[in-house]
């Protein structure tokens, strides 16, 4: 019998090829075939971007379009459609990659499709390359500390009508504010540091730290944005 091929999933990091990690490189180098979520309007994915700019990567590159449906039972069954496909090449002895800008294993489509190859391939060998979070990319772009000594950091999706406010003593970073961007800046309090960051890494990156000059930019898909809130004076 065949022996299975290996599947890897790995992060790419914010944008940046600079930015993904020695071991992703020298996988991609070494896979049969790479996986990557396909873009909107028929655009070239960003992850597929990436691997394109990484020397000695030879691996044909094949985009999946997942769903980005609310309900989950839908998302869940268009990942499992995409681990059927791998499957095929995992059971011919190919090693297969998905890549995904930022981490796998954090908001990302790889998480189901990790689920879905498990049940389809629970004899499959299977790794997951971490990459480099858009907030710490932010961050550094800006030089602003998220959190110190005993700060707390927060990470959420900013996607429900009304996000929630920062709380005192550490940072939040809401992520997705491609809709409520401008709910989230009404929060705003005075004393907050805000790091306000789109297309972190990539040619086009802008990052800023002021709120007037951050509502005068239309909102955009790959966007994020944190609010350091000092802790209340007891």
């Amino acid at each position: 019998m065949m022996k299975s091929g290996c599947f890897y999933g790995i992060g790419l990091g914010p944008g940046d090829p600079g930015l993904v990690t020695l071991k992703a490189w020298q996988i991609l180098q070494q896979v049969d075939v790479i996986f990557a979520a396909a873009a909107s309007r028929g655009e070239r994915s960003v992850s597929a971007g990436i691997v394109a700019a990484l020397p000695g990567v030879k691996a044909p590159v094949t985009e999946l379009a997942f769903s980005m449906a609310l309900d989950h039972a839908t998302r869940e069954r268009r990942a499992a459609e995409h681990a059927e496909r791998i499957a095929v090449e995992l059971a011919q002895g190919r090693n297969c990659a998905f890549v995904t800008i930022g981490d796998p294993l954090t908001y990302s489509t790889c998480s189901a499709l990790l689920r879905a190859l498990r049940r389809r391939c629970p004899e499959a060998t299977y790794e997951v390359i971490p990459g480099v979070n858009a907030w710490s990319a932010l961050a550094a772009a800006r030089q602003e500390p998220l959190a110190e000594d005993r700060d707390f950091l927060k990470i959420l999706p900013a996607l429900d009508e009304e996000p929630p406010p920062p709380e005192p003593g550490g940072t939040t970073v809401y992520l997705k504010t491609y809709h409520t961007r401008d709910r989230c800046l009404k929060h705003l309090q005075k004393g907050d540091r805000l790091l306000y960051g789109e297309h972190i890494g990539l040619k086009d990156e802008y990052s800023a730290s002021d709120e007037a000059a951050v509502r005068e930019r239309p909102e955009n898909y790959l966007s994020l944005l944190a609010v350091r809130r000092s802790r209340e004076e007891s």
